[in-house]
């Protein structure tokens, strides 16, 4: 290949991350935005108050179930293509949630659009694994990762803000837009991944045979059972617990997402330098650290750097574990891989955020009881996790190293 060439693909790639990590911003911010939203639609649409869950949770049980359910398919088809279909599509679904007159008719095509999130977040990622070389994972996967932290800081508050100034439609119709407008870059500026020789049919029972693979699921699971068990009810921990100003909230989050978007970059290039070990293991124990000192106990830290430092840490656990589990799967497997692992997750988050919502329980002054124990829970988790990514760096060190082997015999 001439340098002109390799040019143009390192320029290609460089496009299909910007894209990709736009897409994952806009698809999380969309799933994101709508329990913020959930008064205007009480006060506007006249949904019920205990209806809000629905929506929410509806779109999210409906990406995990769609994604198990289409990953025995997803990597017989061109990457692209399918990436750009369910992209429209998820979208314009959305942007017909603004032309809804009644609650209902919104729940129903929100979780339709979640439906189409979860094989669209698959092989969307299962594409950045084709194009990314594997020494450049930790880097770029890193920066695709950081469209959940850039939706908490930029999506949420756009759309609280347009549907406070010009209705609650706003944010769908916003929102809808942008992602038909992604769509159309995609299919211009998006290369199509090279095609991956004889994608077998019967690649999933290997898959999900493999200890390795279910490895990383348990990991991830884990990893998501005890992050939501503590996250959904932090702002009311802060402030009925620790009688944090409810004014000093969003400095609070923008601090937590400003500090996740530093410290993924900084734990991605260190992984792609040969520090694996040394992230899992100062990620995973650093949590477990700052976990038990700022939540499960009362040492009095400052709460700016207690949960800036969670936030940041729990960014870099997870793009570092997602970063690794990458290397399990062949490329015929990728997209499926992907739409497994979005699935454990997705059903872990919702799992934790159950158990501890039946777990905990209100006091007089509407104080959160059984919070530190949760966090506690969540304290010894955490080692625990770091110590299974650990086994998948040494499995899949093993692994390769096998295959040098046997394709050095080969060759001789």
């Amino acid at each position: 290949m001439s340098a002109p060439e390799i040019m143009k693909v390192a320029e290609q790639s460089r496009v299909a991350v910007h894209l990709a990590m736009l897409i994952n911003m806009l698809s999380l911010g969309s799933l994101m935005m709508v329990m913020p939203l959930g008064p205007d639609l009480v006060r506007h649409l006249g949904m019920e108050a205990s209806h809000v869950g629905y929506i929410s949770g509806g779109a999210t049980i409906a990406a995990a179930l769609s994604a198990v359910a289409s990953a025995p398919w997803l990597d017989r088809f061109d990457r692209k293509r399918a990436l750009i279909i369910l992209l429209a599509l998820r979208f314009a679904l959305l942007l017909c949630c603004a032309l809804v007159t009644h609650s209902n008719q919104l729940i129903a095509l929100f979780v339709l659009s979640g439906l189409l999130a979860g094989p669209m977040g698959a092989v969307l990622m299962a594409a950045m694994l084709d194009m990314i070389p594997p020494a450049q994972r930790g880097r770029q996967l890193a920066y695709v990762g950081m469209g959940f932290s850039l939706a908490a800081i930029l999506i949420i508050p756009l759309s609280l803000e347009s549907s406070a100034r010009w209705g609650w439609q706003s944010p769908f119709l916003i929102l809808g837009s942008a992602g038909l407008l992604l769509a159309l870059l995609a299919q211009l500026f998006l290369p199509s991944p090279a095609a991956v020789a004889g994608r077998p049919r019967g690649s999933i029972l290997p898959l999900l045979s493999s200890r390795l693979c279910l490895a990383a699921l348990s990991i991830t699971a884990l990893q998501m059972f005890g992050h939501f068990l503590l996250v959904p009810h932090f702002a009311n921990y802060f402030q009925f617990n620790l009688d944090f100003p409810r004014s000093n909230l969003g400095l609070l989050y923008l601090l937590g997402g400003l500090a996740s978007l530093a410290a993924m970059r900084l734990g991605g290039g260190w992984i792609d330098r040969g520090g694996a070990v040394t992230v899992v293991l100062g990620s995973s124990g650093g949590l477990a650290l700052v976990t038990a000192l700022g939540f499960a106990t009362s040492v009095g830290i400052s709460l700016y750097i207690i949960f800036t430092l969670f936030m940041a840490l729990s960014a870099v656990r997870s793009n570092s574990t997602m970063t690794i589990a990458a290397g399990i799967p062949e490329p015929h497997q990728r997209a499926a891989f992907m739409a497994f692992q979005g699935t454990v997750s997705n059903i872990a988050a919702g799992v934790g955020s159950l158990c501890s919502a039946l777990y905990l329980t209100s006091g007089a002054r509407h104080e959160l009881i059984g919070f530190e124990h949760l966090a506690g829970f969540y304290a010894l988790a955490g080692p625990v996790a770091g110590l299974g990514v650990l086994y998948l760096l040494h499995g899949l060190r093993r692994r390769d190293a096998a295959h040098g082997e046997t394709t050095e015999q080969q060759a001789g």
